[in-house]
C-alpha cells in the first residue's frame, strides 16, 4: 500500500479489502431481497387474495399488479450495478490501494439504473486530475459518506479503477468521462501499465451514458 501523504499520521487506516467487499455484497443482497418481497406482495397479493376470498375480483383489486410490474422492470436495470461490483472485486485483486486526499463529486446524473457521479481524485494541491465518472458498487443513489477525508483508490486513473471511503467502506467503480481525451497518457504509461489494466479488465473506455462535459 502506499499513500502520497508524507506524514504517516495524516493517512487514514488502510481498509480491509474482505471487508468492503463483504459489506458491499451484503448491502447489494439486502437491496434486492427488498425489491423482491415488495415485488411478490404486489404482483401474487392481489392474486392469491382472490384465490383464497378475501376480496373480490375487480379492477380495483388488481390494480396493485401495475406498480408491481414497474418495480420488477426497475429492479432488473438496477442489476446493472452488480456487474460493477464484480468489476471492483476483480480491480481489486489486482492492484494495491493508495491513499489520495481528495475525492471532489462535481455532478450527478440520475438515471433509470441509479446514480452516475462526476468526480475528480486527486492530491491536495495538485491540478490536472482527469474528470471520471463513478457508480456506488452497491447500488446507492447517494454520495457516500467519508470522501471528504480523501478514497483509497485501486487501478490506475487513466484507465479506471475503485475508490474506497476511508470511513464507510462505501465503494466506486471509475471510468474516465472522456476516455480518448486520455489516450496519449495511457500510452505514456508504458505496456507493464497497460497489461496490468488488461488483466484487471479495465482497458476499455465503453461505458453506457452519460458523459459530463
Amino acid at each position: 500500500m502506499s499513500a502520497e501523504i508524507s506524514s504517516p499520521a495524516t493517512v487514514p487506516a488502510v481498509p480491509d479489502v474482505e471487508r468492503v467487499l463483504s459489506h458491499n455484497f451484503r448491502a447489494l443482497a439486502r437491496f434486492l431481497v427488498f425489491r423482491l418481497c415488495l415485488i411478490v406482495t404486489l404482483m401474487l397479493g392481489p392474486v392469491a387474495c382472490i384465490e383464497l376470498g378475501v376480496v373480490p375480483e375487480s379492477t380495483l383489486t388488481v390494480l396493485p399488479v401495475a406498480p408491481g410490474l414497474f418495480v420488477l422492470i426497475y429492479t432488473v436495470l438496477r442489476l446493472r450495478f452488480a456487474t460493477r461490483l464484480f468489476a471492483c472485486k476483480r480491480v481489486l485483486r489486482h492492484y494495491p490501494l493508495t491513499y489520495y486526499s481528495r475525492v471532489a463529486k462535481k455532478e450527478e446524473r440520475r438515471k433509470v439504473y441509479g446514480t452516475v457521479f462526476a468526480l475528480r481524485v486527486s492530491i491536495r494541491g495538485q491540478h490536472g486530475a482527469p474528470l471520471m465518472r463513478g457508480v456506488d458498487a452497491a447500488g446507492s443513489t447517494r454520495w457516500p459518506a467519508g470522501f471528504d477525508e480523501g478514497g483509497w483508490v485501486a487501478g490506475d486513473l487513466p484507465y479506471g479503477g475503485v475508490v474506497i471511503s476511508p470511513t464507510s467502506a462505501a465503494m466506486l467503480f471509475v471510468k474516465p468521462d472522456d476516455w480518448g481525451k486520455l489516450e496519449l497518457r495511457r500510452r505514456e504509461l508504458g505496456s507493464e501499465r497497460a497489461e496490468l489494466a488488461r488483466r484487471a479488465r479495465v482497458d476499455k473506455g465503453k461505458w453506457p451514458e452519460p458523459r459530463f462535459s
